[in-house]
């Protein structure tokens, strides 16, 4: 699913910004920072569309006819700029923020705004956002950059300091609900909004990719794994056959429950209340404190998978793991 918008909850964020452009105080540095899902790239590329367009609408949107709109429209305009990592979950490459430090200086070619968008931006490095503070502490008129972000506390203090921050946060469920109303049965709503974490475009997706028959469907094999029912290799060889990221990413949906159950931190506020009962018989008897350490060690993993990715020694890690603190009398 591409996000497009622009998106309702999109509004205030998008005015504030409309404002400041049209009174000539549009920042060099914006960091479009939120819960991923609610379509901040979308906002990026609409910015990033105004900007170069040499007619933009009363709202501050792009017009859409000129010679400047249909280059964009057509992915060529010479003053738009995306860095992203060359393949998800991989790092930005300093050359890359050192290649948009020597653009960034030049005047822009099409008479507008030159504009660049690193997203997402807390995938540099250390080496690649010291690149990017020579462009941040010596900003050239007319040139924007954009970085775009859902954890921005991973981006250093002084990367943050030199943007003005833009705040995007999740909508109300009735926003969520109208966005998958005619793509999902109304029984499915709840569920969806539930597996989201409340985010729209993530409950678009969750729909697509299936998150809540994964969710369940790894609940039984941790069953299986803490019963020593199977043999943990063909476990993660199951893992290994689906996409890396609906895997990983319903790990930790699983076990951030067994953690939220276990501590009695909400009763509704899990990301599979649907299989609570599953949940709560997964979890019973584990030291919450081992599940703490569980989580915070496939967050870690997370991050590390940006840099070094042997999905298969990963998955085994995970299954040892599990095998550990599920370990009969040694709870």
């Amino acid at each position: 699913m591409s996000a497009v918008g622009p998106f309702p909850w999109h509004a205030a964020q998008w005015q504030r910004v409309a404002a400041a452009r049209n009174a000539g105080r549009l920042p060099h540095s914006l960091l479009l920072a939120g819960p991923a899902g609610l379509g901040k790239a979308a906002f990026a590329r609409r910015l990033s569309d105004a900007l170069v367009c040499t007619q933009a609408a009363e709202s501050g949107d792009a017009c859409g006819a000129c010679p400047a709109c249909r280059l964009s429209r057509a992915g060529s305009h010479p003053d738009q700029h995306v860095l992203a990592p060359e393949e998800p979950g991989k790092m930005i490459r300093i050359d890359a923020v050192r290649e948009l430090t020597t653009k960034s200086v030049l005047a822009a070619q099409a008479g507008g705004y030159r504009v660049f968008i690193l997203d997402p931006a807390e995938q540099m490095n250390r080496a690649a956002a010291n690149a990017l503070l020579k462009t941040l502490e010596e900003p050239v008129s007319r040139s924007v950059l954009i970085l775009v972000s859902s954890h921005p506390d991973r981006l250093p203090a002084t990367i943050r300091s030199r943007c003005q921050t833009i705040k995007f946060t999740l909508p109300s469920a009735d926003q969520v609900r109208a966005c998958l109303q005619g793509r999902a049965e109304p029984s499915e709503f709840d569920e969806l909004l539930a597996v989201s974490g409340g985010s729209p475009l993530r409950a678009l997706q969750a729909l697509e990719q299936g998150w809540i028959g994964e969710g369940r469907r790894l609940i039984l094999e941790l069953t299986a794994l803490r019963q020593r029912k199977t043999n943990p290799l063909q476990i993660v060889e199951e893992w290994e056959k689906r996409p890396l990221t609906l895997v990983f990413d319903g790990l930790k949906r699983c076990v951030s429950d067994l953690v939220r159950l276990a501590s009695g931190m909400a009763q509704g506020a899990i990301y599979h209340p649907g299989l609570r009962a599953d949940l709560q018989s997964l979890g019973r008897g584990i030291d919450l404190q081992k599940l703490f350490l569980f989580n915070d060690e496939l967050l870690q993993i997370e991050r590390d998978a940006a840099r070094n990715l042997n999905v298969q020694m990963m998955f085994e890690h995970i299954a040892n793991l599990w095998l550990q603190i599920t370990r009969p009398g040694g709870q």
